[in-house]
C-alpha cells in the first residue's frame, strides 16, 4: 500500500486559473516542467511504515522546504505563505481551497529523513544535473566558508550545578545552546563562532556536486576527501589553505591532477598553463557563496546542533543547483541571483 497522501494529478476546474495567473516564464513552472518529482517518494519511501495512516506527500513536503530556501522564509512562515500565495499553491500541487500541511508536519519530515535522505536528495538532484549534461568533471573546485551559529555569543554561560565539578571546553561556553557549533577565524583578525559549509563544485557550470559541514574550528583540507567523493574529477583546484604534501598525495592516489594553488611554486608549476588557467577559474565558487548567503540564507544558522546544519547546507545546496538547473535547461539562459 502507497504509505503517501495522493497529491493532485487529474485536471480540475481550478487548472485555468493556474494558467492565467502562473505564467510559463516563472523560474517554478519552469523547474515544474523540467523535474520528474516523483524520485522524492522513491528516496522517503524508506523512512516510511507502510502501517497506519498514509501520511503528507514527501512531494510537498520537500517542496515546501525548497520553497523555504529558495526565498529565504522561516519554517512557520512558508506554512502561511503556501496556502495564500497562488504561485506556490500551483508549485505544490494543491487545489485552491486547499490548505498547506503545518510547520510542525514540516518540522517532523525533517527530522524523519535527517541528514541520510537529504543527502540522498541531494545526491539524486546531482545526478539529474549530470543527465542534463550541466556536469563534465574535467575540474572540481572546492573551498569552505564560515556560517553564523545562532547563539548569543556575548551571553555568559553558567554551567548547571550537576556540571559544577565538569571540565568545561571554552569553546563551547559561548554556545552553551550550540554544543556542536565552535570558534574559527576567517583571517589572522578576524573570528566566527559557528560552522563552515564546505563544497566542491563543477567548472563547466558550476553545479555544486559535493557538500559537508562541520564546526568552525576545523580545518578547511581536513574535508578535502569528502569534495572527491562520487563520481572523480580530471582535477582539482582549490586555494593555498589546501597546499599540503599530504592533500596532493590523495590526489595523485586517486588520478586527480592538483592544480591546488601553490605557496612556493616551483618553475614547472609556473609554466603549466592548465594550472594557471585552473587558479582562474576557482573564484566561481565564491560567487556560489556570494548567492547563497545573499539570496537563501546560507550566511548564518536557522538550527542548533552538526546534524540539523548539515541538512540546512544540503537543502541550500539542492536549491542553488536547481536554479541552475532551470539556467541552463531552458531558453533564455538567465541568472541564478533572482528568484523571478
Amino acid at each position: 500500500m502507497k504509505p503517501f497522501k495522493s497529491i493532485r494529478t487529474q485536471s480540475s476546474f481550478y487548472d485555468s486559473v493556474y494558467e492565467n495567473l502562473v505564467k510559463p516564464e516563472h523560474l517554478l513552472f519552469k523547474l515544474n516542467d523540467i523535474v520528474d518529482w516523483s524520485f522524492i517518494e522513491e528516496e522517503c519511501r524508506p523512512f516510511y511504515s507502510d502501517m497506519g495512516r498514509k501520511g503528507e506527500s514527501p512531494i510537498v513536503l520537500f517542496k515546501m522546504l525548497f520553497l523555504s530556501y529558495l526565498y529565504n522564509i522561516s519554517e512557520r512562515r512558508i506554512e502561511e505563505e503556501c496556502t495564500y500565495n497562488i504561485v506556490y499553491k500551483y508549485f505544490l500541487g494543491l487545489e485552491l481551497y486547499q490548505s498547506a500541511p503545518d510547520h510542525s508536519t514540516l518540522s517532523k519530515f525533517r527530522d524523519r529523513l535527517g541528514e541520510t535522505g537529504f543527502r540522498n536528495l541531494f545526491d539524486r538532484v546531482v545526478m539529474t544535473t549530470r543527465q542534463k549534461g550541466l556536469v563534465s568533471d574535467e575540474l572540481r573546485i572546492i573551498d569552505a566558508t564560515h556560517q553564523t551559529a545562532d547563539v548569543d555569543v556575548h551571553r555568559k554561560h553558567e554551567p548547571k550545578p550537576e556540571d559544577k565539578d565538569k571540565w568545561i571546553s571554552p569553546q563551547a561556553k559561548p554556545g552553551a545552546t550550540d554544543k556542536d557549533a565552535r570558534f574559527g577565524a576567517k583571517s589572522k583578525t578576524k573570528k566566527f563562532f559557528g560552522y563552515k559549509h564546505h563544497t566542491g563544485i563543477d567548472s563547466k557550470h558550476g553545479v555544486i556536486t559535493n557538500s559537508a559541514t562541520s564546526p568552525g574550528h576545523m580545518h578547511d583540507g581536513d574535508y578535502l576527501e569528502e569534495m572527491i567523493t562520487g563520481p572523480k574529477p580530471e582535477a582539482l583546484t582549490a586555494d593555498k589553505i589546501y597546499d599540503y604534501e599530504y592533500q596532493h598525495k590523495v590526489l595523485q592516489k586517486q588520478g586527480i591532477k592538483s592544480y591546488i594553488i601553490r605557496k612556493e611554486p616551483d618553475d614547472e608549476i609556473l609554466a603549466d598553463w592548465d594550472y594557471h588557467e585552473a587558479v582562474r577559474k576557482r573564484s566561481m565558487v565564491e560567487r556560489t557563496y556570494a548567492v547563497e548567503k545573499r539570496y537563501h540564507g546560507g550566511s548564518r544558522a536557522r538550527f542548533r546542533g552538526l546534524p540539523k546544519m548539515t541538512i540546512q547546507n544540503l537543502l541550500t545546496d539542492i536549491t542553488y543547483n536547481f536554479k541552475l538547473l532551470v539556467q541552463f535547461s531552458t531558453p533564455p539562459a538567465g541568472e541564478v541571483c533572482p528568484n523571478y
